[in-house]
C-alpha cells in the first residue's frame, strides 16, 4: 500500500507579506502624487512644451527656463502683501511696494516693474511725464513721481545709482520735427532734476543719459509700437561696477 503523500504545511500569514507590499506601494504612490503636485508651474508648462508639437525649439525652451531662474528671487514678501513706505530697507521691498502701487492704480498698461538680484527697473510710457515732442513735466507726472520719489527716499541710503533714461520714437518715419537725441536728454534730466529737488539727497548717485530712438523695445512700424518706444525708466542699483572701475583709476592717477 502506497504511502499517502505527507500534506505540506501552510503558512497562513503569508497574506500579510502581500498586504504590507501593497501598504508600501500605496504610500509610495501618494508620495509620488505629493511631489508632483508640488512642481514649478511654469517648468512644468516647459515640460509639457518640450513633449508636443509646439513651435518653440528647444534652445528657445532653455532660454525661457533660463529667465524664469532669473526672476526667482527669494523675498520676505508674497504676492498681494501690503507692503508700506516703512516696511521699504531694501530693494526687495522697494519692488513689492511699486508693484503694488500699479496694480492697485490700475496702471499696468502704462508703468511696468521688474526686478533682478541687484537692479529694480521701473518702465513708465512717456505719456505719463510729458505731452508730445515737449520736456516740460506734466502736473499729473508729477503726481507718480511723488509716490516713486517717495520710495526711492526710503532705499537711497542703501543702493549705490538711480539712474532715469530717456526714450522717443519718430513721429513717423522721416517726418520729425525734434531731435530725438536731445529731446530724450532733456526728459531724462527733468525727471532726475524733480527727484534730486524733492527727495533724493545724495546727488552723487543721480545720472540721467538720453537714448533717443535708438534703443526701441518694439518695431517702429506702427503708432503702438512706437507709443511703447516713447519711454522713461528708472533703474536703482546696490552695485555700480563702472564707477567702482572709475574710481581705481581716479586712485591710480592720484
Amino acid at each position: 500500500m502506497e504511502r499517502r503523500a505527507e500534506r505540506k504545511k501552510v503558512n497562513i500569514e503569508n497574506w500579510l507579506n502581500t498586504y504590507a507590499d501593497m501598504i508600501t506601494l500605496i504610500l509610495v504612490f501618494f508620495i509620488l502624487l505629493f511631489s508632483i503636485s508640488s512642481v514649478d508651474q511654469e517648468k512644468y508648462k516647459l515640460l509639457v512644451k518640450a513633449f508636443t508639437a509646439d513651435p518653440n525649439t528647444l534652445e528657445q525652451l532653455m532660454q525661457d527656463e533660463a529667465m524664469m531662474s532669473d526672476g526667482d528671487l527669494s523675498s520676505d514678501f508674497t504676492e498681494g502683501e501690503d507692503v508700506g513706505l516703512d516696511d521699504i530697507d531694501d530693494l526687495d521691498a522697494l519692488y513689492w511696494y511699486l508693484r503694488n502701487y500699479v496694480k492697485e492704480n490700475n496702471l499696468g498698461a502704462s508703468v511696468q516693474v521688474e526686478r533682478s538680484e541687484n537692479i529694480v527697473f521701473v518702465k513708465f510710457m512717456s505719456t505719463l511725464f510729458f505731452e508730445p515732442n515737449k520736456s516740460v513735466l506734466k502736473p499729473g507726472g508729477k503726481g507718480i513721481l511723488n509716490w516713486v520719489g517717495e520710495a526711492l527716499a526710503r532705499v537711497e541710503p542703501m543702493v549705490k545709482f538711480i539712474r532715469i533714461d530717456g526714450h522717443t520714437a519718430e513721429a513717423s518715419p522721416g517726418n520729425d520735427t525734434v531731435n530725438n537725441r536731445d529731446l530724450s536728454t532733456e526728459r531724462a534730466n527733468e525727471v532726475l532734476k524733480y527727484l534730486e529737488s524733492n527727495y533724493v539727497k545724495d546727488p552723487y548717485k543721480l545720472y540721467a543719459a538720453g537714448f533717443g530712438l535708438h534703443r526701441p523695445v518694439a518695431p517702429n512700424d506702427s503708432e503702438e509700437n512706437r507709443a511703447k518706444n516713447r519711454r522713461v525708466e528708472i533703474l536703482v542699483g546696490k552695485n555700480d561696477p563702472l564707477q567702482e572701475e572709475l574710481d581705481k583709476i581716479y586712485k591710480e592717477s592720484d
